[in-house]
């Protein structure tokens, strides 16, 4: 018995669809990328390049769900986003030891400072 117009027929994807989802694809590797050369830059105390690769981050973000995901893409955006989430923990610790390590060299200057403020003041 053939089907009825009202029984929907499979949708072939379309290579728009492939396209769009290996473009997803590319996206999500990228970001997985960028986060471990963040990792790397950090772990070297290099905060510049740290930070420009956390703009580009997070525009590939925005990017990357701006529309929902296309399913043949999504197995492997989800297990990128599930090793950027990862990845991003040890990111926090690292920029929190650089916080306080600046903090405290901070406060060693104007200790310093202050010192030399003193000593000006008092040597004349």
């Amino acid at each position: 018995m053939p089907p009825d117009s009202k029984t929907p027929r499979p949708v072939a994807p379309s290579d728009g669809d492939a396209a769009a989802a290996a473009e997803r694809e590319r996206i999500a590797r990228r970001l997985l990328a960028l986060t471990r050369e963040m990792r790397t830059f950090g772990e070297a105390g290099d905060w510049v390049g740290f930070a420009e690769r956390e703009a580009e981050r997070q525009e590939l973000s925005r990017e990357l769900f701006a529309t929902p995901v296309p399913h043949d893409a999504a197995p492997v955006v989800a297990d990128c986003v599930r090793r950027v989430l990862e990845l991003d923990e040890s990111l926090i610790e690292l920029a929190r030891a650089h916080r306080d390590e600046a903090a405290r060299m901070l406060e060693e200057s104007q200790r310093g400072r202050q010192a030399a403020d003193a000593y000006r003041r008092f040597s004349r």
